[in-house]
């Protein structure tokens, strides 16, 4: 996720530079609002893995999920505009789409009957889940607007 986060970064870096020269072609545009879309939603999941409860406490656990499952799930339906498609592209989309849902679901099937053991077994599980769904939704980002 840092990799990958610091690639946007600089990126978004060079392309507001060319902004501040009035250099950017105007084609670039929906590719820096997706840059700084991605790297807003990676900023968002840092912050989920490092505000994770150290806890066994159950309603603590349960609150954080909450607000991880409700933003993960809210990333299958924001922003699906992109280049235009044709059929392929639309079938890609669909196909990156139910994926992403499908990891989804599995996530939320494991936290159903999750019970913690040590006080950082939510923690280290809450960054395996952001780490299995992060890959899969740039994939699903790439169907949009492949930077």
């Amino acid at each position: 996720m840092a990799t990958i986060l610091n690639k946007y970064l600089q990126v978004r870096d060079s392309m507001q530079e060319k902004i501040k020269q009035g250099a950017l072609p105007c084609d670039q545009i929906l590719v820096y609002q997706e840059i700084l879309y991605r790297i807003s939603v990676l900023e968002t999941c840092q912050a989920f893995c490092k505000t994770a409860p150290v806890t066994m406490d159950v309603k603590q656990l349960s609150y954080h999920y909450k607000i991880v499952d409700a933003y993960l799930t809210s990333l299958i339906s924001d922003h699906k505009f992109g280049m235009p498609a044709d059929e392929a592209l639309k079938a890609k989309r669909k196909t990156a789409s139910a994926s992403l849902q499908e990891i989804i679901q599995s996530c939320r099937k494991s936290f159903s009957s999750f019970k913690p053991v040590t006080n950082d077994l939510y923690r280290t599980n809450i960054s395996a889940l952001v780490n299995t769904v992060l890959p899969v939704w740039v994939q699903y980002r790439d169907a949009y607007i492949q930077l």
